[in-house]
């Protein structure tokens, strides 16, 4: 038996109304490929059904506190680390869906980084009776790291292979400012610099994993002019406010999966990706 057996297969739903004004706002922050109907593209789900605890209910770190839904872990850092998608039809807009949310794993591991937890929750997408999106999302929590020595912020940008598909994308405060206030999400690593210094040893304000996600698909979407069915991700190395993103990709390989990565000043891989499409 583990701690977190009773957790396992906990659900809750919400509902949403996919108003077209959050997609628009979503394509001119980021500078995304614009729809050409009323379709959403794989991963934009995630500026929908949004979780806005009331201010009693937030943590010291600005996510909802666990023990209601999330299980009571006790390491304190959260990152959304990796996932995967798959579309069997595209959630439309200006229509109500339903999202199920449900924990499915929730394991102690260890690396680099000392004892973790990893926590793995499900997220159905359904829109008239039928599923349209199905997720799977791994939380990380890691133990704390108030007082450690951050890495050095690197300046100088390392070569880094080439690819087929590329695209820079440069990072300041308001970008993670306004990728933050579209997921209404309140972790302060992304808009509190001292926080994220002094209670996380991070150099900088750290750049949303799931944005640079956001960009890989984008980026597939353009050079392919076609739309995704499955998308998975994990993230390696954060990168942090004004980096800028060098996103790279090469066409299907023979198995058929679209590779792609995003890379940090240093050359370190920060995200790797693999797509397939329709």
């Amino acid at each position: 038996m583990s701690e977190w057996d009773e957790w396992l297969g906990r659900s809750r739903k919400h509902r949403c109304q996919m108003d077209g004004w959050r997609s628009q706002a979503l394509i001119d922050s980021l500078e995304l490929k614009p729809l050409s109907g009323d379709s959403l593209p794989m991963l934009w789900q995630w500026i929908y059904f949004l979780e806005a605890p009331q201010r009693a209910m937030q943590g010291a770190d600005g996510h909802p506190q666990k023990g209601d839904f999330f299980p009571p872990i006790a390491n304190p850092r959260r990152m959304f680390a990796g996932g995967r998608s798959i579309l069997h039809s595209p959630l439309r807009l200006d229509q109500p869906a339903e999202l199920v949310e449900t924990i499915m794993r929730c394991e102690e591991k260890s690396g680099g980084s000392g004892n973790m937890t990893v926590l793995t929750v499900s997220y159905h997408y359904h829109q008239q009776g039928q599923l349209c999106v199905e997720e799977e999302r791994d939380f990380i929590y890691l133990p704390a790291r108030a007082g450690e020595q951050p890495e050095a912020v690197c300046t100088d940008y390392a070569e880094i292979a080439s690819s087929d598909w590329t695209r820079e994308v440069a990072t300041d405060p308001v970008l993670l400012f306004k990728y933050s206030a579209l997921t209404f999400n309140g972790h302060r690593i992304h808009y509190d610099r001292d926080y994220a210094r002094s209670e996380e040893s991070y150099p900088d304000l750290v750049v949303h994993g799931p944005m640079t996600a956001i960009l890989l698909a984008d980026l597939t979407r353009r050079e392919s002019g076609s739309e995704l069915r499955r998308f998975s991700f994990r993230a390696r190395a954060p990168l942090y406010v004004g980096d800028t993103l060098r996103l790279r990709g090469n066409p299907a390989d023979t198995d058929g999966a679209i590779k792609l990565a995003a890379y940090r000043p240093d050359g370190k891989v920060a995200m790797t990706a693999e797509v397939e499409m329709f």
